[in-house]
C-alpha cells in the first residue's frame, strides 16, 4: 500500500499570495547562506585545543552534540508537521544565535558543553524543516519539478555561505598571530550568528496537510510504516542517505587535526575549508545534471565508492608522509583526498535526499527528514568517538585505513541493495530523460 492518503489531515489556512511565495523560497536560500556562515568552523578545533582540549575532549563534546540531537531530532521534525515550518526556523534561529554568544563566553570544557546543547537543538528544529518548507512553497506555486533543482541551489548557498566565512576567517588569520586572532574570530561569529534568526522573522507558512494533533501515537506508527515497511526502495533510500551523511560528517571532524598532522599552517586552514566548501556548492548546483547523464544508479555507485576512496587515500598519505619525512606531495594529496569526501556530500544531499522528499507525502516530509538526520547523529555517536579513540592511540593510517574497509563493507551491503532494487523498478528507461526511479 502507498503512502499518501493515509494520514487524517487538515488544512492550514490564511494562504499567502504568489509573490510572497515566490520570497518565500528566495528567503529559505538566504537562510542557507546565513546558517552556515560561521566565522569558527574552519578553525573550531585549533580553538578547542586553544583552551586545552585535546582530540578525546572534541569528539566527546561531538558525543554530546549528537545524542542531544537523536533525543530531539524526530519530536523536532513531528512539531514542525504538526505546529508549521515557520514558528520552529524562528525558534532554530533564537538557539543558534545563543550558541554562537555562548561560544564567546566560553572558557572551559562545561561552557562548551552549552554551546553545544543550544546549537543541536536548533539544528534539531532547522535540520528538514527549511527543505520541507522549500518543497511546501514550490507545490503551492504549482512548480514541483523544481524541488530537484532548487534543492541542489540550496545546497549551493549552504556552501557558498560556509566558504565565504572561511575566506573571511582566512583573512582575519593572515592579519594576526596566535590565539588572539581566534578570539576575533569567535566574537565575530557571536555577532553574525543572529543573522538567520532575522531571516526566519520574514518567512511566511504555506497551506497543506498537517497531522491531527490528537492522535499522536497512530501517526508515529503510521511514519515509521511509511518509511521502513511499505517500501523497500524507500527504506533503502533512508538507509544509504544516513550511510553517506555520516561518512561526510566523520571526515569533516578530522579534517582539521588532519592537516596539523600534516604539517599545514593554521593560517592556511580557512582558504581550505573555503575551498572544501566550494566544491560541494558546485557538485550540488551540478548534481541533477549527473544524474541526468549517469543515471539514479550510477550516482548511488559513485556516492558509495568516494568514502572508501577518501578515507583510504588519506591513510596512505598519512603514513607516506611520516616514512618520507614530511616530503609535500603527501600533503597536496592528503588534503586533495578529503574533496572526494565533498563530491559525495554534494551528490547525497542532492540526489538523494530528493529522492527521499519526493516519495514522502507533505505531512509528514520534514519527520522523515529528521529521522535521516537523526540516523546520521545515532551513528556518529558510536562511530565518530571510536575513530578519535583510533586516532589518539594508533595514528591516522591505522584509523582511517579501518573506516574505509567499513565503508568498503557498507558499500557492499546496503549500496549494492539499493541498485538493485533500482534496476527491478525502473527497466528500459532513459536514465538521461526518464524521471528518477525512486519515485515509482
Amino acid at each position: 500500500m502507498g503512502v499518501d492518503g493515509i494520514f487524517p489531515s487538515r488544512m492550514v489556512h490564511a494562504a499567502p499570495t504568489q509573490s510572497r511565495l515566490r520570497a518565500n523560497v528566495a528567503r529559505i536560500q538566504a537562510l542557507s547562506f546565513t546558517w552556515m556562515f560561521m566565522l569558527v568552523m574552519p578553525v573550531i578545533v585549533p580553538y578547542l585545543g586553544s583552551h586545552e582540549l585535546g582530540m578525546h575532549r572534541v569528539f566527546q563534546l561531538q558525543a554530546i552534540f549528537a545524542i542531544t540531537i537523536v533525543l530531539l531530532e524526530v519530536p523536532s521534525g513531528y512539531i514542525s508537521d504538526l505546529l508549521g515550518r515557520r514558528r520552529c526556523l524562528i525558534l532554530a534561529g533564537l538557539l543558534h544565535g545563543l550558541a554562537a554568544t555562548t561560544l564567546y563566553w566560553a572558557s572551559s570544557f562545561s561552557g562548551f558543553v552549552v554551546f553545544e546543547l543550544l546549537a543541536a537543538v536548533g539544528v534539531c528544529f532547522y535540520s528538514g524543516t527549511d527543505v520541507a518548507l522549500l518543497y511546501d512553497s514550490l507545490e503551492a506555486l504549482g512548480d514541483g519539478g523544481g524541488k530537484r533543482r532548487l534543492l541542489g541551489r540550496r545546497l549551493m548557498w549552504m556552501q557558498s555561505g560556509e566558504t565565504a566565512a572561511a575566506l573571511l576567517t582566512a583573512g582575519l588569520l593572515g592579519a594576526s598571530l596566535g590565539n588572539y586572532a581566534l578570539e576575533q574570530v569567535v566574537y565575530l561569529n557571536a555577532v553574525v550568528g543572529w543573522t538567520p534568526f532575522l531571516v526566519t522573522l520574514t518567512l511566511v507558512d504555506v497551506p497543506r496537510p498537517t497531522l491531527d494533533h490528537h492522535t499522536h501515537l497512530h501517526n508515529a506508527r503510521l511514519i515509521w510504516n511509511g518509511v521502513f515497511r511499505e517500501s523497500m526502495l524507500l527504506r533503502l533510500v533512508m538507509i544509504n542517505l544516513i550511510t553517506y551523511g555520516l561518512g561526510t560528517l566523520i571526515a569533516v571532524w578530522a579534517f582539521q587535526d588532519y592537516w596539523r598532522s600534516l604539517e599545514v599552517n593554521l593560517a592556511h586552514f580557512g582558504i581550505l575549508w573555503a575551498g572544501y566548501n566550494l566544491t560541494v556548492a558546485f557538485v550540488g548546483r551540478i548534481a541533477h545534471r549527473v544524474e541526468g547523464r549517469l543515471g539514479f544508479k550510477g550516482v548511488v555507485t559513485c556516492v558509495g565508492i568516494l568514502p572508501v576512496l577518501g578515507f583510504g587515500g588519506m591513510a596512505f598519505c598519512s603514513h607516506a608522509f611520516g616514512s618520507s619525512g614530511g616530503a609535500s606531495i603527501w600533503v597536496v594529496l592528503g588534503v586533495s583526498l578529503g574533496l572526494l569526501f565533498q563530491i559525495g556530500r554534494g551528490l547525497t544531499q542532492v540526489v538523494i535526499k530528493d529522492a527521499l522528499n519526493t516519495r514522502v507525502p507533505a505531512e509528514w516530509r520534514a519527520t522523515a527528514n529528521s529521522i535521516s538526520s537523526l540516523g546520521v547523529r545515532l551513528s556518529f555517536f558510536v562511530l565518530g568517538p571510536l575513530l578519535g579513540w583510533l586516532i589518539e592511540w594508533y595514528g591516522y593510517p591505522t584509523a582511517l585505513g579501518a573506516y574505509s574497509g567499513l565503508f568498503a563493507l557498507l558499500l557492499l551491503t546496503f549500496n549494492r541493495r539499493l541498485r538493485r532494487r533500482v534496476g527491478r523498478n525502473w527497466e528500459g528507461s532513459e536514465p538521461a530523460e526518464g524521471p528518477s526511479p525512486i519515485r515509482t
